[in-house]
C-alpha cells in the first residue's frame, strides 16, 4: 500500500491514520496483535524509523499497547456516547463501570460572550464560571470540556468544583438541580494547538465539538458545554425513543 509522499500530512501520520482505519474496519481487533515492524514497512513502503514512529505515537494515545516480547497489540475500541441523554461524563463512567478521572485545566470567573448569554438566556456580560477540563477514560484523554455556568444562578459554585467531584451532582446536591434535558449541536473542526495538547492528537487532526446546552426540571438553562473529541476515539449514537 503506497502513501502519498506529497501529502501535507508527514509520512508517520498518514501511516498511523491508515492503522486506525484497519482497527475501526476490524482488520485489526480490539486485543489482536499488529504485524511485525518489518512486515508494516513492506506493508506501507516506508522506513522502520517511520513505522517506530507512528506506533509510538499510538502507544502514547492510547490506541495501542506494547507487551515485552510479545509484540504490540489493539488496546480498545471507540467510545460511544448519546446524542440525546442528558447524562454527563461522571454518569457514563459509571454506568460502563469505571472510575471518573478528570483534571481542571483552568477555572475562572469572567464576562459572558453574546454566543453563550444566548445560550443561557442571561444579560449580555453577566458573570460565568467557566471550567476547562479534561476528562479521561483508563488513563487516555477522552474530551477537553469548557463549561459555562451563569453566577447568578449558582453563586459560589466555584468554591465546590475540584477534580474529584461531578458537577451535576454538585448542581443537585447544593442548588436542588435536576438535569432533565439538553439541546446539542454536533460539529467537526480541525484540532487548534492547544485542544491538540489536551486530546493528545495531532494539531488540524479531525475532533468533533459537541455544543451543548443542558436544561433543568423547569426548562431553565443550566449551563453551556463545548466539548472537544478525538474523532479517532469516539463514536455519537442517537437511540430509538418511541414510547412503548
Amino acid at each position: 500500500m503506497m502513501l502519498n509522499k506529497d501529502n501535507l500530512y508527514p509520512l508517520y501520520i498518514q501511516v498511523k491514520r491508515k492503522i486506525i482505519e484497519d482497527i475501526h474496519n476490524d482488520t485489526y481487533t480490539e486485543g489482536s496483535r499488529l504485524p511485525s515492524e518489518a512486515e508494516l514497512c513492506e506493508k506501507y513502503a516506508v522506513s522502520r524509523i517511520t513505522i517506530r514512529r507512528s506506533l509510538q505515537d499510538m502507544v502514547d494515545s492510547g490506541y495501542l499497547v506494547r507487551k515485552q516480547g510479545k509484540g504490540t497489540f489493539v488496546k480498545r475500541g471507540k467510545i460511544k456516547r448519546s446524542l440525546i441523554s442528558a447524562e454527563g461524563y461522571t454518569e457514563y463512567m459509571k454506568e460502563t463501570g469505571q472510575k471518573p478521572e478528570r483534571k481542571i485545566v483552568e477555572k475562572m470567573i469572567k464576562p459572558c460572550s453574546p454566543f453563550i448569554a444566548k445560550r443561557l438566556s442571561i444579560p449580555p456580560d453577566s458573570e460565568v464560571l467557566e471550567l476547562c477540563r479534561i476528562l479521561y477514560i483508563k488513563d487516555v484523554p477522552l474530551g477537553y470540556e469548557v463549561n459555562s455556568y451563569p453566577i447568578m444562578r449558582f453563586n459560589g459554585l466555584e468554591a465546590y468544583i475540584d477534580d474529584r467531584v461531578s458537577t451535576h451532582e454538585v448542581l443537585q446536591e447544593k442548588y436542588g438541580v435536576t438535569l432533565k434535558n439538553a439541546y446539542k449541536v454536533l460539529n467537526v473542526l480541525l484540532a487548534s494547538e492547544k485542544t491538540a495538547n489536551y486530546l493528545n492528537c495531532n494539531v488540524s487532526a479531525p475532533v468533533y465539538q459537541l455544543d451543548k446546552t443542558a436544561f433543568n426540571q423547569y426548562n431553565t438553562a443550566v449551563y453551556h458545554s463545548l466539548m472537544y473529541y478525538d474523532v479517532n476515539r469516539v463514536s455519537f449514537v442517537i437511540e430509538d425513543q418511541n414510547d412503548e
